[in-house]
């Protein structure tokens, strides 16, 4: 299949040779679609918004464990908020785009990146057969190498086989890996997140970073990036004291964080330590005091109570 095919088109295609349905895309929901009751809940009323707040609370970059949910306190628009609902770490599946950047620059780096984003793969299929992975790659165009898989063989081939060559769609490739194969997936209870490898700042994306940061929130997708702007060893595409500002941006805003290694070793570690993330975010759930739809944005922010450390959490929505 040639690089140049559309993420969808590539969908269709693998969906036709395995003998299944065509993929459909669906329509990006609106944030104030009712999620199916689940046996276990209370009945939802129909039209009435929650919300579903990861959170990942770290001191001297460790994870702070053992949190109750009388250690939170969430504030909407200034507002307290009632937590309704609490889920612990580590008890929820994982879906997990890695998103990896193939565009020129990257053509000196991509054996260490191929290297460490194996050892990711291996990571995180390993224990969990309910955590999955699918591998897409951004350049010129926005392509899909594996749907969500657990099977680490077939992922590793599809990482191995990446090409680098051409422009940087960043933004278009956070914006439709969630679109076209996160945005179904809001009625599981799985943890969404997005893993990007990227060395450089968008420059041929037709959407804009507030609309990749939206869509995130919208869909409660928690970005992770590993910049190699600085790698050392590899000179393409190096700019010294580069902050990945935009990219700092996009991971914060979501709830994530930033990594930004400049040599192998700190490669590595990188992926080691967003692995070992991705297992330890408590997870709330409320519903906004203030239910009326005006398509604007809400700010939200998280309060430690008889805790120290600093929360990591998506710090808003539009609705």
């Amino acid at each position: 299949m040639s690089r140049s095919s559309s993420l969808s088109s590539l969908v269709v295609t693998l969906s036709l040779l395995a003998g299944a349905g065509v993929f459909a895309q669906k329509p990006v929901s609106n944030p104030a679609q009712t999620k199916p009751a689940q046996s276990d809940d209370k009945p939802q009323k129909l039209g009435v918004l929650e919300v579903r707040l990861p959170i990942s609370v770290k001191q001297s970059k460790k994870f702070v464990g053992g949190l109750t949910q009388n250690n939170f306190e969430v504030y909407e628009d200034g507002k307290r908020q009632k937590i309704e609902k609490f889920i612990s770490p580590s008890q929820l599946p994982l879906n997990i785009g890695l998103l990896v950047d193939t565009s020129n620059s990257v053509k000196l780096k991509m054996p260490f990146e191929k290297d460490a984003g194996e050892d990711f793969i291996a990571t995180v299929t390993t224990h969990r057969k309910k955590d999955q992975i699918l591998l897409a790659s951004f350049d010129s165009a926005v392509e899909l190498h594996q749907d969500f898989t657990d099977n680490q063989e077939i992922l590793i081939r599809s990482l191995r086989a990446l090409k680098a060559g051409g422009y940087t769609k960043l933004y278009d490739g956070v914006y439709r890996v969630i679109e076209e194969k996160m945005a179904n997936l809001q009625a599981s209870d799985a943890r969404r997140i997005i893993v990007i490898l990227s060395d450089g700042e968008d420059t041929a994306s037709e959407r804009t970073l507030r609309d990749a940061i939206e869509m995130a929130q919208r869909y409660d997708v928690t970005i992770f990036g590993i910049s190699t702007k600085n790698f050392k060893g590899a000179s393409s595409g190096l700019i010294e004291n580069a902050d990945d500002k935009d990219l700092r941006k996009l991971c914060e805003e979501t709830g994530g964080q930033i990594f930004l290694p400049s040599e192998k070793a700190e490669l590595f570690r990188a992926f080691t330590q967003v692995a070992l993330d991705l297992r330890q975010e408590y997870v709330l759930f409320y519903t906004p005091t203030n239910q009326a739809k005006t398509a604007k944005r809400r700010e939200i922010k998280v309060k430690l109570v008889a805790s120290e450390g600093h929360p990591y959490h998506k710090q808003g929505y539009v609705y």
